[in-house]
């Protein structure tokens, strides 16, 4: 898939992966978003693979590499795994 568009498949595969990393660990999402240093809102809109909470809105998450690894490194990951793990 390398090469790949990013869309809204993989952005919703993205945020299955760190919704089941996030629970393993019991971690809510205000405690994990505040840990990674983003809010709880962005997790949550990353979990639902959506860029905005908008009911009009449309497109996928696209969370930046700083966000992605804030994340990773809470979940005690790196962010190629879980990318492998979403099969990004």
């Amino acid at each position: 898939m390398l090469g790949a568009m990013w869309n809204e498949e993989k952005a919703e595969r993205l945020g299955v992966v760190l919704r089941r990393h996030r629970t393993d660990l019991g971690l809510s999402q205000e405690a994990l978003a505040y840990q990674a240093g983003i809010t709880k809102n962005q997790l949550q809109l990353i979990e639902a693979g959506r860029s905005t909470g908008r009911k009009d809105g449309v497109g996928p998450s696209n969370p930046r590499m700083a966000t992605l690894s804030g994340l990773a490194g809470v979940l005690g990951i790196s962010v190629a795994d879980l990318m492998l793990d979403a099969e990004i």
